[in-house]
């Protein structure tokens, strides 16, 4: 008798370890998120070699985002059937470093942001199948600002381009794009970005990425007038989705050493057509 309720507590004990050890859709989804390096690793480190820049102002200066470290993400899964929907959010840690040309002055800024993104996944197979089946199915655009507090907003950006005569995004973490269909520009199409922005007296810049050293470089957008920046982008060659940053500051960030760092960003994916 002994033996038998002994066997059958060993029994239970191997369905309830099988039980606590058995794969969950959201264990799932998160090890897609954690195995992904393109979408789900936001921050702004690559934005630029240090380069000079003549800013339109009484000085020139260089500066740059030096290496940076992150919190651990902040993830929400919600799942309904074969349907999952995901909020992803985590923290920038880094330094501002600034060179003024005229003096040869420099001073360091603490960076502290948070960038946010929200994505959509569905199952398309079934639970044998690798992560039980489910695929990324479509992302928005992200969305960075700094902390504690952001003075400056980007309000939304208007894209023109010969693949895209007119687009207009308005909300970044509800603007949503299919993985396999994103924008997709042709190589070295001639884009036009203008950013409407709350901030006249500030400084806007198109961060992307070349097929060159240093590879990743910034462009200045030119202030048409009333916190309006326009420039133009020849987009990249190889087809590999990417972020384009567009990116706010007040001139306070880059110009004055005793303010903080202050930053607004939207992070727009897109690939090359083959």
């Amino acid at each position: 008798m002994k033996r038998k309720l002994l066997v059958a507590a060993v029994l239970a004990l191997a369905v309830i370890i099988s039980q606590c050890a058995k794969e969950t859709d959201e264990d799932a989804i998160l090890d897609l998120i954690a195995a992904d390096t393109i979408y789900f690793n936001t921050d702004t480190e690559g934005d630029s070699a240090a380069q000079e820049y003549s800013l339109g102002r009484d000085t020139t200066i260089l500066w740059w985002r030096g290496p940076q470290t992150h919190s651990q993400p902040i993830i929400e899964i919600n799942i309904v059937e074969d349907s999952a929907w995901v909020s992803w959010s985590r923290d920038n840690y880094g330094d501002l470093r600034i060179i003024r040309i005229d003096t040869l002055d420099d001073w360091t800024k603490p960076l502290s942001e948070t960038a946010e993104l929200r994505a959509t996944f569905l199952r398309t197979g079934t639970e044998d199948d690798e992560y039980r089946g489910w695929e990324l199915h479509t992302i928005s655009l992200a969305y960075g600002e700094s902390n504690p507090s952001s003075t400056v907003r980007i309000d939304s950006v208007r894209i023109n381009s010969e693949s895209y005569p007119d687009t207009l995004i308005l909300d970044p973490l509800n603007t949503f794009f299919d993985v396999e269909n994103l924008i997709t520009f042709q190589p070295l199409e001639s884009c036009t970005v203008t950013l409407y922005t709350d901030t006249p007296e500030g400084h806007a810049f198109l961060h992307t990425y070349i097929l060159a050293w240093p590879y990743f470089v910034r462009d200045e957008f030119t202030h048409i007038a009333d916190g309006v920046y326009q420039g133009v982008w020849a987009a990249q060659v190889v087809a590999v989705p990417r972020f384009a940053i567009f990116d706010l500051m007040p001139h306070s960030t880059l110009y004055t050493p005793d303010q903080p760092y202050d930053f607004n960003g939207w992070l727009l994916p897109y690939n090359i057509a083959n």
